[in-house]
């Protein structure tokens, strides 16, 4: 068994280090607005309920927002709205990302504590647009290894992407911890990897549950501050 100080540790980006909460506040409020100018009788609880529906039971499979705005669309308006809406969606969405993303309050000190004694890095659905974030909160400097689908041309789930991680890292997966907030996308892949996984629950798939026993994690936080004194807990 492994001392958990000998672990390297993996983190996923989106609502792991960074804070998407204010953009999908944001976003939600637009889309709320775009349903009910196309003709759609819903309120923003009503609509949480449906959005949360579609989270919980996996229909967007392993999906970002773009693929949350057509499912939802689906269950609400008829056949070819969802691509209209999204048509009037799309630059909201570019200017979110630029204006409303923000690391967790927690995320610099936690990582700055961990840093004393692990190594560390990424492993994210993102594009090279992720590093300038990381550079502009320098963060880039605390990992030994940053590896997104851009670069390998594969999005998590798939096992590529970490096996790419790993590489970069010159590690095995028993002696990695994958950080995240998905059970499909992050701790599945990780444990099926032989990695140990931690899952937040500070996300919007927080509604997912454990469909098969490769989903359930080694450890369960609510927030990224909780990893220091918790880590040791995975043994």
């Amino acid at each position: 068994m492994n001392n958990s100080s000998s672990y390297f540790l993996f983190f996923d980006l989106g609502q792991t280090l960074i804070n998407e909460w204010e953009m999908i506040r944001y976003l939600d409020s637009i889309f709320l607005e775009l349903l009910e100018g196309f003709g759609t009788k819903i309120d923003s609880l009503n609509y949480i309920a449906i959005r949360n529906y579609v989270i919980r039971n996996r229909i967007i499979g392993n999906g970002d927002f773009e693929e949350l705005i057509f499912e939802v669309c689906k269950l609400l308006r008829p056949q070819g709205y969802g691509r209209l809406i999204f048509q009037h969606f799309q630059p909201h969405i570019q200017y979110a990302r630029q204006k409303h993303l923000t690391l967790y309050d927690d995320a610099l000190p936690t990582l700055t504590q961990l840093r004393k004694k692990y190594q560390m890095g990424i492993i994210a659905n993102q594009s090279g647009h992720a590093l300038s974030f990381l550079q502009k909160y320098g963060m880039i400097g605390l990992f030994e290894a940053v590896v997104f689908s851009s670069q390998t041309g594969f999005r998590k789930p798939d096992r590529r992407i970490f096996e790419a991680a790993l590489l970069s890292a010159g590690k095995s997966g028993p002696d990695c911890v994958m950080i995240g907030d998905r059970l499909d996308t992050d701790i599945k892949p990780a444990n099926e990897l032989g990695m140990k996984t931690i899952r937040i629950t500070n996300s919007l798939f927080s509604q997912q549950e454990p469909l098969t026993d490769s989903e359930h994690p080694t450890l369960t936080i609510k927030r990224l501050g909780e990893i220091p004194s918790e880590i040791v807990r995975i043994g």
